[in-house]
């Protein structure tokens, strides 16, 4: 493992950590990631399992977790997808590893990638509060105050969950080689040119 410093043009130091076999980084990635999704998975499962068994009934909070345990997965796998393209991004960026003659196309695929699996892990976390404010509602029916402070929180949550749900394709709402900007790389030849540079070094 070495550390790389890179000088942009307008003098900022960039570092990148660099490893001899990113695959291994990858794949401890990758086993770090699954033991919290089985973990995440299992607990709120488990609770659903363990209320339906002892009320004899699926409340509307039980709903909303199933909803997050769903929108995890899935974000889940699509981060798994993404990964080959975060490391290959990082590699090339730091002068280790030439450009592919798709580099583009595959950073583009890789935005794609990284939005849909932010939206799905949004709807996670939007599905885990209102679970919560479901159940709490029906501790709190009958008092008033608190009811009250419940129905300020459920009105902060939702448009504030919507707008961070849109907020990828608002800054961005394009999938052509103009991503390049919002990935901070200028322009595909310059990718090149850094590349060669590091080799010849």
């Amino acid at each position: 493992m070495a550390k790389h410093v890179k000088i942009t043009e307008n003098g900022f130091k960039v570092c990148f950590v660099l490893v001899s076999d990113w695959r291994l980084v990858a794949d401890s990635c990758q086993v770090g990631i699954g033991f919290m999704l089985a973990v995440a998975v299992s607990l709120a499962v488990g609770r659903v399992i363990i209320r339906a068994k002892l009320n004899r009934k699926v409340y509307v909070d039980d709903g909303f977790f199933m909803l997050a345990v769903v929108t995890l997965i899935a974000g889940t796998v699509m981060t798994y997808l993404d990964i080959p393209y975060i490391y290959l991004q990082q590699n090339v960026e730091a002068g280790t590893q030439p450009p592919p003659a798709d580099f583009v196309q595959q950073l583009i695929r890789s935005v794609k990638i990284q939005d849909s699996a932010v939206v799905l892990l949004n709807v996670t976390i939007f599905a885990v509060k209102l679970a919560f404010l479901a159940f709490f509602r029906g501790l709190i029916r009958r008092l008033k105050k608190l009811e009250m402070w419940w129905w300020c929180v459920l009105a902060i949550v939702i448009p504030s969950s919507i707008i961070l749900l849109c907020s990828n394709f608002i800054s961005c709402a394009y999938f052509d080689e103009r991503i390049l900007g919002r990935l901070g790389i200028r322009t595909f030849s310059s990718i090149e040119a850094d590349s060669r540079e590091q080799s010849s070094a």
